[in-house]
């Protein structure tokens, strides 16, 4: 019977020793990374180059109900920047207008923005490309569609 146990005490003994050594491991590995992180935030310099933060855009009701239309009706030329690079902006001749052009979008009336809406380009001697809305849309949302329009030039 004493031979018998000899087996089953030296597997415990083997594996106590095993969870021993795994758990040193397992510490000292986290301590090390531990310590490195700390070590980074500690020599950071209040003077550092910090990433910029974006700034936070609260739009109005008026805006967020033109940005829903825009979504659906504009960006597929106009992109979804305004920046006039949609879709499918590739197949047209002229290209879409760039609304984030502050000096071009500033130029205009919302009376002006309103009637390309809902005439098209055509219109307003614009391209014959760009469709009338206004079949589509009441003036309240080309209201809130001026109103979205305008925050790409800001």
């Amino acid at each position: 019977m004493k031979n018998a146990m000899k087996p089953i005490s030296m597997t415990v003994t083997i594996l106590i020793a095993l969870t021993v050594v795994s758990l040193q491991c397992t510490r000292s590995t986290s301590t090390s990374h531990h310590v490195a992180a700390s070590d980074s935030t500690a020599s950071s310099d209040s003077t550092a180059v910090q990433p910029a933060a974006l700034p936070v855009v609260m739009l109005s009701y008026e805006q967020q109900q033109g940005k829903r239309l825009y979504s659906k009706y504009c960006t597929i030329c106009h992109g979804d920047d305004g920046k006039g690079d949609g879709f499918n902006a590739y197949n047209l001749n002229p290209k879409p207008q760039d609304f984030t052009n502050k000096k071009y979008l500033n130029s205009l009336t919302d009376n002006q923005i309103s009637l390309t809406i809902n005439g098209g380009g055509g219109a307003v001697n614009k391209s014959p490309l760009m469709p009338s809305w206004g079949g589509r849309l009441n003036k309240r949302q080309i209201e809130y569609l001026v109103s979205y329009v305008r925050t790409f030039s800001q």
